[in-house]
């Protein structure tokens, strides 16, 4: 009964997601600057702030917490570019920011080998783990699909504007961002909760 409820919160969720669509908004402001962006790093920041404090109680899995917090930071500084940009009144280093944090990630995961090649082993038999691919699947191949032009032009004929694959995709990023969020609680917990090898 705890698992049906648990998956049908999930689910609410999801369909929650999708309020910003009702929310007023300027016209005029491009998506990026947006609602929907602000929400996208705001879950993945959640995301990030979760594995690094579930790292307290991972134990020997301390690492692959570090590396999982530090992969969804660098992606959450390249969902802030447009709004850092806009504070410092000049471009944000994305690609710097990004670059160093993944660095750090990569020479954790090198000095830490062993560990790593264990939870990429058992990455199955984690909580979250279906919830996290779902939403890499939603990034890197239905993403691809609805929001290229081609794919609405001929759902829509005349009908179609070129804002509407990017509405499309901005907001499948959304829920994408929500699934790693909730994905990344099952996993942290799982992670903190896993008893050291004797």
């Amino acid at each position: 009964m705890r698992t049906v409820v648990r998956g049908l919160l999930i689910c609410a969720g999801s369909l929650a997601i999708l309020l910003p669509a009702w929310l007023p908004n300027r016209p005029s402001a491009p998506l990026g600057h947006g609602t929907v962006a602000l929400l996208q790093a705001l879950l993945l920041a959640a995301a990030s702030a979760v594995f690094f404090g579930a790292t307290a109680h991972a134990g020997r899995n301390r690492p692959v917490c570090r590396i999982l917090g530090l992969g969804l930071a660098a992606a959450v500084m390249g969902k802030v570019e447009d709004f850092a940009s806009l504070i410092m009144g000049r471009p944000f280093p994305e690609n710097w920011v990004v670059g160093a944090l993944l660095l750090v990630a990569l020479g954790t995961a090198l000095r830490h080998r062993r560990v790593v090649l264990q939870f990429v082993g058992t990455l199955g038999h984690h909580a979250g783990s279906g919830l996290i691919a779902a939403a890499l699947l939603i990034l890197y191949v239905f993403d691809k699909v609805i929001g290229r032009h081609q794919f609405w032009q001929a759902a829509l004929g005349a009908a179609f504007t070129p804002e509407v694959p990017r509405i499309c995709r901005s907001y499948l990023d959304l829920l994408a961002c929500y699934l790693l969020f909730i994905g990344a609680i099952g996993l942290a917990l799982t992670l903190a909760r896993r008893e050291e090898p004797l």
